[in-house]
């Protein structure tokens, strides 16, 4: 049988680290959740303690992760925590928020006075004296963009050497101390990473590795800790990555292209889901920021028993409470958060246009959002059907305008009858790269489980990677399927077709 339009493997491909180093940037800018209003965070800060000894050497991280006196720090620092929520322990080391009290859509769980937060671009500007030659530094480097996430690194190391002097102590006392992020990565651990998610570790490390020459920087200046070595500045990087959120920086002073991390003490504590169930409210007319539930939220088998009032809540009767760290990318989640989403209702579909054309990115070729997979039973975006077929109709000049057409006037039937005409070319065009990129999965898969238990023992990221990558697997490999089923039906149609005539 032949095809109306030769099937192709050029107009989309796997990524590979060397596709994706222009994306890198775009992803930095997204590596913690954006809330959905926006505004300043100005705030006091502690003041410098320039009387301090410059001998002071921290040099490794003290003690485990400590949160037994969070509460008590919120107190003191005018945290409200509401009644209706706790933090709970969710495995291992890992600790959340939960509700243990059904309550209404609106109510505040949280709210953190602005004096409280770390705001990366009010350090820059308190500072500056002292940080431009690193920002220089950096900025020579190539990551511009990036500089305000190693001045909130500065502050934390700042806060962590003044150890109780430190308003934060006892916040910085609940931080993690070890993380599984990419940049923490051992090169057993990187070479079972998928291409996508080795890139975007490597990026983390490149920024590390800037970061840590540009601390150099700052030596004769009283915001320098001495001997700061390799364990501690990683843990600092790790904190700043993985429990800030980015605001699109809004400045006077030609930094607009910067990303501006903040960092919600207390409001870290909340972890991620999809959909959350706890949304962020900030303004700059507030003076705090704010975490409200999302919708009516039901705590199961809740009820007030009199004979144990006053005892700690049974976590049966919870509900985890939950933010939204951003846009769906697993590989995000695993290599700058360290972890492994299994619940995502999307994936993104991992298909990249090379210098697309107007038309092409009106299409949405360049929205992950909307370049996505159903991981419940491998649903193929509307999106990414389009920006196949459309690639495709280049071989037929006329019918790709018309096309295009039908998308911008928002005919959706007309668009339907090109999508069932060339169903069979399509299918099979997408699934050379869902099947490569499926294969490449289970090829990691496969790679750590043949490696001994020791081996695995002295890898202890490879279980967390090997889940991410077979979760991928199985998501593209209900995508494959699910392509083969409307290949099939359409290779019936059409030769059901030609012995009708």
């Amino acid at each position: 049988m032949k095809l109306p339009l030769k099937v192709t493997t050029g107009c989309c491909t796997i990524m590979t680290c060397f596709h994706l180093l222009n994306m890198i940037m775009m992803i930095e800018h997204c590596n913690a959740f954006i809330p959905p209003a926006s505004g300043s965070l100005l705030h006091q800060c502690s003041e410098l303690a320039c009387s301090q000894s410059q001998n002071n050497e921290i040099t490794t991280i003290q003690s485990n992760r400590d949160i037994s006196l969070l509460n008590q720090w919120a107190n003191e620092n005018k945290i409200r925590l509401s009644p209706s929520a706790k933090i709970s322990l969710t495995t291992g080391d890992d600790y959340g928020i939960s509700l243990i009290k059904s309550s209404k859509k609106y109510e505040s769980i949280l709210s953190v006075p602005k004096d409280v937060v770390m705001d990366s671009e009010y350090i820059r500007r308190e500072w500056y004296e002292y940080l431009e030659p690193a920002l220089d530094y950096i900025r020579e480097s190539g990551l511009h963009e990036s500089a305000l996430n190693f001045v909130l690194m500065v502050r934390i190391l700042y806060e962590y050497n003044l150890e109780r002097d430190s308003r934060w102590y006892l916040w910085i006392q609940s931080l993690p101390k070890t993380f599984n992020t990419g940049v923490c990565m051992d090169d057993v651990e990187l070479d079972c990473l998928p291409p996508f998610a080795l890139a975007l570790a490597n990026f983390e490390r490149q920024q590390w590795e800037v970061f840590q020459k540009a601390y150099e920087k700052l030596q004769e200046t009283p915001i320098f800790v001495n001997r700061v070595n390799d364990e501690l500045s990683l843990w600092a990087f790790n904190v700043v990555m993985t429990r800030c959120w980015r605001y699109a920086q809004d400045s006077d002073d030609g930094d607009d292209d910067m990303v501006r991390p903040i960092v919600v003490p207390f409001g870290d504590m909340f972890n991620h889901k999809e959909p959350p169930n706890v949304v962020v409210k900030d303004s700059d007319l507030f003076d705090s920021v704010d975490f409200v539930l999302a919708s009516d939220t039901v705590v199961p088998n809740h009820h007030h028993d009199h004979h144990h009032q006053g005892q700690e809540e049974n976590e049966e009767h919870s509900v985890g409470l939950f933010l939204s760290y951003g846009l769906t990318n697993p590989h995000r989640f695993l290599t700058v958060f360290g972890f492994c989403d299994e619940s995502m209702p999307e994936v993104f579909s991992q298909l990249l246009f090379h210098n697309p054309t107007p038309e092409l990115i009106d299409l949405g070729c360049n929205d992950r959002s909307k370049m996505v997979y159903r991981t419940s039973d491998g649903g193929i975006s509307t999106t990414v059907w389009d920006c196949i077929l459309y690639t495709l109709l280049a071989q037929v000049p006329s019918e790709q305008e018309e096309f295009y057409s039908a998308h911008i006037t928002g005919n959706m039937e007309e668009k339907l009858k090109f999508h069932r005409k060339y169903a069979l070319e399509e299918s099979l065009t997408l699934r050379n790269h869902v099947e490569a990129t499926a294969n490449e999965f289970r090829d990691f898969v496969r790679k750590i489980d043949f490696m001994s238990e020791d081996e695995r023992a002295l890898h202890p990221r490879l279980e967390l990677i090997r889940r991410h990558n077979h979760f991928l697997y199985r998501i593209f490999d209900k995508v494959r399927q699910r392509i083969d089923n409307r290949a099939q039906t359409e290779v019936k149609r059409r030769k059901e077709a030609q012995s009708n005539n």
